[in-house]
């Protein structure tokens, strides 16, 4: 069966179940109808996927209701959806039926921050999401499982837990298994940081496939490569101090604390010389404050920092 036809078919579709259908409309279809049988056929096919859409209503509410809400949005801009926009979706979406992609998409949900921003995402079985500044990922619910996957960035994890439906994070590559816990996930250029609040988590990775269970106050840490470095204490305060827009040091090389800022602005900081880069810093610093980050820095350190444009600074040795 040719595309034209399916398309044809689509429209017919559309247009019979529309409200505004005429008679006319409905005479012209008759037609069509008896031109081929083949005609019939695709009109058939078609109508059983428009009746099988209202049976991904319990399975994927919330990414419906989004699509919703854009089309409520485009109406509210008074951009008319018409006949033959619908008719071509309708056909889009009976060719995409066909393959697991489809689902997939179907099921999943993105989210993403920009510099500065943080964001609070309340998923539908009770469990919370908070991303912190620049950050990306995507949610997938399915019958079966939770999944998530962290493409960069920082958010922490409420997991409702439920051992029927397991919540998984997927970042470089590496798992973080919920075992109904608060876990804080950083992925930064070269290594995954996974910090336990409450309750545990068991972490796999590509070369490493024995989990590794990380609890209260401890933090795991893995490379692009998927090597594990030893479970170490941490103060989980300074991890998620984030959460107050604050940022948190002691006793960081002043490279680290640079690149730690810039996450949060979009604004250019270099250190001119070498030199500097290793001055350790100790301190709580707001992450929504550049110049009072900057300048509390400058007065507890050798170094001076001049603007060398709208959202650029260079970091030197002072005079």
């Amino acid at each position: 069966m040719n595309n034209t036809i399916q398309k044809q078919a689509s429209h017919w579709v559309t247009r019979l179940h529309s409200a505004d259908c005429t008679e006319a409309e409905r005479y012209a279809f008759d037609d069509w109808l008896a031109e081929n049988e083949t005609h019939s056929v695709a009109y058939q096919q078609v109508l059983t996927f428009w009746q099988q859409l209202a049976d991904i209503e319990p399975h994927a509410g919330v990414e419906l209701e989004a699509a919703r809400a854009y089309l409520r949005d485009k109406r509210q801009a008074r951009r008319p959806f018409s006949s033959k926009r619908a008719a071509t979706l309708l056909s889009l979406l009976l060719v995409m039926s066909t393959s697991p992609f489809f689902w997939s998409w179907l099921h999943t949900q993105n989210y993403h921050t920009a510099k500065g921003e943080q964001a609070n995402i309340e998923l539908s079985d009770g469990s919370h999401i908070e991303l912190n500044t620049d950050t990306e990922l995507s949610v997938q619910y399915t019958d079966e499982a939770r999944n998530v996957k962290l493409q960069h960035g920082e958010a922490l994890f409420t997991v409702e837990h439920n051992s029927a439906k397991p919540f998984a994070v997927t970042a470089a590559n590496g798992v973080i298994k919920d075992i109904g816990t608060r876990f804080n996930v950083y992925q930064q250029a070269a290594k995954v940081s996974v910090t336990v609040l409450e309750g545990e988590v068991s972490i796999t990775t590509v070369n490493n496939s024995t989990p590794h269970n990380v609890k209260p106050n401890q933090q795991l840490d893995y490379d692009n490569n998927g090597q594990l470095t030893p479970v170490s204490q941490v103060d989980v305060n300074s991890t998620t101090a984030w959460q107050k827009k604050l940022v948190v040091f002691k006793a960081q090389p002043l490279s680290i604390v640079i690149e730690q800022l810039a996450r949060y602005h979009d604004v250019s900081l270099r250190i001119a010389d070498p030199r500097l880069q290793g001055l350790k810093v100790s301190g709580v610093f707001p992450s929504d404050d550049l110049s009072v980050a900057l300048n509390t820095i400058a007065s507890a350190l050798p170094i001076k920092i001049t603007s060398t444009g709208a959202m650029a600074f260079v970091i030197q040795a002072a005079d």
